[in-house]
């Protein structure tokens, strides 16, 4: 998960005003190539689930991270290419916002997408009933990690400059993270000679029956004839374009207020802290409790989270902002890992799994769009608020009347 992190939002995000001067690109233009970088590899990552199931996580993983080095050089170089590309006969600004776009699509395809995929996929296969109690702990690096991330890059292209830094990460994957892939990724227990964990046998009957994985496995061809996919997709994709939107406009979010941009980057901290705990509650939580209740309160988060924006850079607003959006991103890490298993099984996991990061990544895309167009004709963030209140009752709706109809009512059942 932390090799993904240059092709993550909040890894991309440093290099951006440098890229913009190097490239002489504009705000607008450097943020359409992301969004159009992005896009394209959200319709392109179901395939990388499909590879997952077929090759396993070591192999995939160990092509996306050379990929990824290599897409990281390419940005480094971004602008000798454009130029190389302007002599051949295109005019340079195309040329420009072409090779941008293509690096764009190359580390949100094998960082964001394929590496992500591939580590949550990986708890997924290896874990059983102490999946959630993994999630949880795999989530206390991630949300810290991914939180102090911009730091380290920031000193980084402090003291050797933009492009020295971004080979700099490249070389890492190659030379570290490569290996270290080739050494201990592998796909599933069974590969090794070993059985999925089963957690520890516990001599009293008493405690409270665990909710099992789904008895039947469907592949992503059945998943899609079930309505309740469809509503896990719209609740983990409308999050990643509300959070994304949120994250990438956070500095104009707060000038809005009357803050400036180091006093706006603070509420990252106890975001991620409430994060964390967020989704060690919910972890354990989802081995005990069916997987509908959870949802609710994930969608119960996001209506915390608009309700913050409506108030923001208040007392209130900033603590609405860091529970919802605290409590939101702990259950969303969560849930991408262990809602496929639980309810479709573990057999075509990468299928289902490819398939929902492509709706994730795509609102990531489209997210920070959204939020500017709003912006921009209204005069005000106040009404991505607005925006996220009338998603969240549209939901609720539909969470009422959709029956979570997998492992959980097989379980009612038996």
């Amino acid at each position: 998960m932390l090799a993904s992190i240059p092709g993550q939002t909040m890894g991309v995000s440093v290099f951006t005003d440098h890229l913009m001067e190097a490239l002489g690109l504009s705000r607008v233009g450097i943020s359409s190539a992301y969004m159009a970088g992005t896009l394209i590899s959200s319709l392109i990552i179901p395939y990388a689930g499909v590879l997952f199931d077929r090759y396993g996580a070591r192999i995939v993983a160990a092509f996306a991270s050379l990929f990824l080095s290599g897409f990281l050089f390419l940005l480094a170089y971004a602008l000798p290419v454009s130029q190389a590309l302007s002599s051949l006969g295109l005019p340079m600004g195309m040329a420009t916002l072409a090779v941008t776009i293509l690096g764009f699509l190359g580390i949100r395809f094998f960082g964001q997408g394929v590496l992500t995929l591939v580590s949550r996929g990986m708890v997924a296969k290896w874990f059983g009933p102490r999946r959630g109690l993994a999630v949880g702990l795999m989530g206390i690096i991630t949300a810290f990690g991914f939180s102090y991330a911009p730091q380290p890059l920031q000193m980084l292209i402090n003291g050797w400059g933009w492009q020295q830094a971004l080979i700099s990460l490249a070389f890492i994957l190659l030379f570290l993270f490569f290996p270290f892939v080739l050494l201990i990724f592998r796909a599933e227990p069974t590969t090794c000679g070993l059985e999925v964990e089963q957690g520890i046998k516990r001599i009293s009957s008493a405690k409270a029956q665990k909710v099992p994985d789904a008895k039947v496995e469907k592949d992503l061809k059945q998943a899609r004839k079930d309505r309740t996919f469809y509503l896990i997709l719209a609740s983990l994709g409308f999050w990643s374009l509300f959070n994304t939107a949120f994250t990438f406009h956070i500095t104009s979010l707060y000038q809005e207020v009357g803050f400036d941009a180091n006093q706006a980057v603070r509420i990252f901290l106890p975001i991620s802290v409430v994060s964390v705990l967020a989704r060690f509650l919910g972890s354990y939580l989802t081995d005990r409790v069916g997987m509908k209740s959870i949802y609710a309160g994930f969608i119960a988060s996001l209506v915390v989270a608009s309700i913050s924006l409506l108030f923001l850079g208040s007392p209130l607003g900033d603590l609405l902002a860091i529970l919802g959006f605290g409590i939101g991103g702990g259950l969303f890490g969560m849930l991408n890992i262990l809602t496929w298993p639980k309810l479709y099984g573990r057999k075509h996991l990468g299928q289902i799994s490819g398939f929902a990061m492509s709706v994730i990544v795509a609102g990531s895309a489209i997210g920070p769009w959204i939020f500017s167009v709003i912006h921009r004709f209204f005069g005000s963030y106040k009404g991505t608020g607005i925006l996220g209140l009338l998603w969240c009752v549209l939901m609720i709706i539909l969470l009422v009347l959709t029956p979570f109809s997998s492992a959980e009512k097989e379980m009612e059942q038996s």
